[in-house]
């Protein structure tokens, strides 16, 4: 049976992609590359590529490739097949993420240290099946930064006493915490639990609102406690109305940062003042 030529497919293909211009192919923009999600171990990067399809048909999807690289050395690669198409002459965002263990980063790029921000560049392609030319990879890059967190520096400089007895003692911790990142921190909550003495007197979890200037700025914090000494006896009484007494102080640091929230090991230990 006698069919008109334009009703072959390949000739509406070819005579639709002419009419798009001969010089159109499809594009990749690399819209978003930011911190998912971090924490003192690892953090998630997510790409988010923009693929814009200039054909009439729609345009497969096959996979993304990704390398991120310091002053030459890299330091996370990888790949993943992608699956659906981008419509026919329209656009689609396509979302990646990539896993960074901290560890891993630090043996590959020599003189890093927790604590700083490191500068990388990522080299990206996604991969499309062109109706016309098969596969095609689609080169981006871009330019960012990375932290890699490190612990602040814990310290109780004084606990001021209200009331010292066996039914009720109640007082305030001076807390001083020292940011030893090279970008600030914004101290949100701070879930912690205090020992005097080798005994657990107090736990709880207090909001804050104490910035952390980047590089070695520091803060105090107030905490107010209250805790009843009777299980611990007459030692405990005795040892809260000397001038100094060994504490334990254990928990979080909830966080806002320039690269997203984080939450922190809060740690410390030593001899602190009692005061009145």
């Amino acid at each position: 049976m006698w069919r008109p030529v334009w009703c072959c497919p390949v000739v509406v293909l070819l005579t639709l992609v002419a009419l798009t211009g001969c010089a159109s192919r499809p594009t990749a923009e690399l819209v978003g590359l930011g911190i998912d999600s971090i924490d003192l171990t690892s953090a998630t990067l997510k790409f988010d590529v923009k693929v814009t399809n200039p054909y009439p048909v729609a345009l497969p999807l096959t996979n993304l490739d990704y390398n991120l690289a310091s002053s030459a050395a890299s330091f996370l690669s990888g790949q993943a097949d992608l699956q659906g198409a981008v419509p026919a002459m329209g656009d689609k965002v396509v979302s990646l993420p990539a896993k960074i263990t901290y560890s891993e980063l630090l043996a590959a790029l020599k003189g890093v240290r927790p604590g700083q921000v490191v500068p990388y560049k990522a080299v990206v392609g996604l991969s499309v099946k062109s109706p016309v030319g098969g596969a095609l990879r689609l080169p981006i890059e871009k330019e960012g930064q990375l932290p890699v967190p490190a612990v602040p520096d814990v310290k109780v400089e004084n606990i001021t006493w209200s009331n010292v007895s066996l039914d009720e003692t109640t007082g305030v911790i001076k807390l001083n915490v020292t940011n030893p990142n090279q970008f600030a921190l914004d101290v949100a909550k701070i879930d912690y639990a205090l020992s005097l003495g080798g005994a657990e007197v107090a736990k709880s979890a207090l909001a804050s609102a104490t910035k952390l200037a980047a590089s070695g700025g520091s803060g105090t914090v107030d905490i107010p406690i209250s805790f009843s000494l009777k299980n611990l006896g007459l030692g405990a009484v005795k040892m809260l109305t000397g001038s100094s007494g060994g504490y334990g102080l254990s928990g979080a640091l909830s966080v806002n940062t320039p690269f997203g929230p984080m939450t922190l090991p809060l740690k410390a230990q030593g001899t602190t003042l009692f005061k009145r």
